[in-house]
């Protein structure tokens, strides 16, 4: 009997799936096709994606148009063959003994692995106040994981590091808590993990022993548009009403207008705002920066992350007020 089906979701993943594909067929103590299967979900790929997928023998599904993570995660899982799904981001590459290694999670409802980031700190000037920022949003201690193990439960969910990229997970519990929402722009990772930990009671089990390296944007291109999506996406659930951030946003957000409008408003404001930016720059570059090379990377590097993150949560919110205001024209 079929002990896992391995679900590889990719959208335009032409240089980055067969690395993938290959790390998953070659793992060590287990047979393929025996104890586990692969099924990768091609969510309407336009490029090279859907002609590499097909030199590997694993099962190809081909979704017509582009449908987005949820749609793609859900087609995986509903065509599973076997009850325990191993959802691989499309990249990332794992450990040669990361299948027979699953064995010894069967009592944990849903797993994630641990991403390799010792000595990636440097690999792009972006990546340098990315790993930043997680490590003092999510402690030292937990970016990267100093314990072999890290339980997310409701004590500690809101500052614990959490995504799918390497998700071990019980099939019916994953289509049971999938978000309902389905759109590209739904935060389906942290719902996910939401409805687990505080629906349903369960914990999240992080392990080092399901380390896996990921692929690193390093295009200006792919990174901007996968950091605006992060906008969209962190928008989504931490910053809508109700979110675990809604409030801060919102001051914060009218205190910045009315400072704007100050400026532009009063004499030298202009000069006023540019001067309280550039030093809220730098007390950001002082708090985040751990080492002497940090500091340039962070000072010249922060504002572009912010302004791309930024436009990410503008377009969130502009989609709402255009449902709302598209709603309130078919009413009246």
């Amino acid at each position: 009997m079929m002990k896992y089906t391995v679900v590889v979701p990719v959208f335009n993943g032409e240089d980055t799936i067969a690395e993938c594909l290959a790390s998953l067929l070659q793992q060590r103590d287990v047979t393929f096709g025996q104890d586990y299967h692969i099924v990768v979900i091609d969510d309407g790929s336009t490029d090279k994606t859907n002609q590499i997928v097909r030199q590997f023998p694993v099962e190809v599904i081909q979704l017509p148009k582009n449908e987005g993570r949820i749609i793609a995660r859900l087609t995986g899982a509903k065509h599973a063959r076997a009850q325990r799904l191993l959802f691989v981001d499309s990249r990332i590459v794992v450990s040669p003994d990361t299948l027979s290694k699953l064995e010894e999670f069967r009592d944990h409802p849903a797993v994630i692995g641990e991403l390799k980031v010792e000595g990636t700190k440097y690999d792009t000037v972006f990546n340098t106040v990315l790993y930043l920022i997680r490590r003092k949003y999510y402690g030292k201690e937990n970016f990267p994981m100093q314990a072999d193990q890290l339980v997310i439960s409701d004590k500690n969910f809101k500052r614990a590091p959490k995504g799918t990229a390497l998700l071990l997970i019980v099939r019916d519990l994953f289509i049971e808590l999938t978000p309902k929402r389905t759109g590209k722009e739904v935060n389906d990772d942290t719902l996910l993990f939401h409805n687990l930990v505080y629906q349903k009671r369960l914990n999240l089990l992080r392990s080092k022993k399901l380390l896996f390296q990921y692929s690193l944007r390093t295009d200006p291109r792919q990174f901007s548009n996968w950091l605006f999506h992060r906008g969209v996406r962190f928008t989504d659930f931490y910053l809508r009403p109700g979110g675990y951030f809604f409030v801060p946003f919102l001051l914060l957000l009218l205190f910045g207008l009315a400072g704007t409008m100050a400026a532009f408003l009063t004499e030298h404001g202009l000069c006023y705002l540019l001067t309280a930016l550039l030093s809220l720059n730098t007390a950001l570059t002082l708090y985040l920066s751990e080492e002497g090379r940090d500091y340039a990377r962070v000072f010249f590097s922060l504002p572009v992350i912010a302004s791309i993150f930024g436009l990410g949560i503008a377009r969130f919110w502009a989609g709402k007020f255009r449902s709302a205001f598209s709603s309130a024209k078919n009413i009246g």
